[in-house]
């Protein structure tokens, strides 16, 4: 019983670490950036929301 249930463990952590890299991707290809903080093709969003803090002082 418990190797079914190491094996199970297994298989549900690969399926949410394949729901999400899917998830990135589809974002990717409709164009939205891995961040989601409404810059195109962002990086690094730490960047984008300290320059946008910036921009606003």
């Amino acid at each position: 019983m418990s190797v079914f249930l190491q094996v199970l463990l297994i298989v549900a952590c690969v399926a949410i670490v394949v729901g999400v890299v899917i998830s990135r991707i589809i974002a990717w290809k409709k164009g939205k950036p891995p961040c989601d903080c409404g810059c195109s093709e962002c990086p690094g969003c730490s960047a984008c929301k300290r320059a946008k803090e910036k921009e606003k002082q």
